[in-house]
């Protein structure tokens, strides 16, 4: 489904995703975990778009604004992201360590 790439995909940790988020309201913040996954508990503000029907949804997302991705671990969100620059987007930033690495609240 997702061939594996070469793509330099700019990452942050969740630290600073914490920080964007109270400041960035542009950016599409986006979680690619299954939707049980997501509803078990979430970063607020993240809107989901599981990786499994990702190739069908994700020409949803603006290519004129800043995408940021993030999974449980960092590992589907970097495939996510790697597809976005594949497909010609231009700002994708993965979130590295994903919702292991959030220590902030969860909706």
């Amino acid at each position: 489904m997702f061939n594996q790439s070469s793509n330099n995909v700019e990452e942050i940790t969740t630290t600073e995703l914490k920080e964007q988020m109270k400041t960035d309201q542009t950016a599409v913040y986006i979680d690619v975990r299954e939707v049980d996954e997501f509803e078990d508990g979430h970063v607020e503000g993240m809107k989901n778009m599981p990786l499994s029907s990702f190739t069908e949804t994700y020409s949803e997302l603006p290519k004129d604004k800043e995408i940021v991705i993030m999974c449980r671990s960092g590992n589907r969100s970097m495939q996510a992201a790697e597809y976005l620059v594949q497909q010609g987007y231009k700002n994708v930033i993965n979130v590295s360590g994903g919702m292991l690495a959030w220590d902030g609240p969860v909706k």
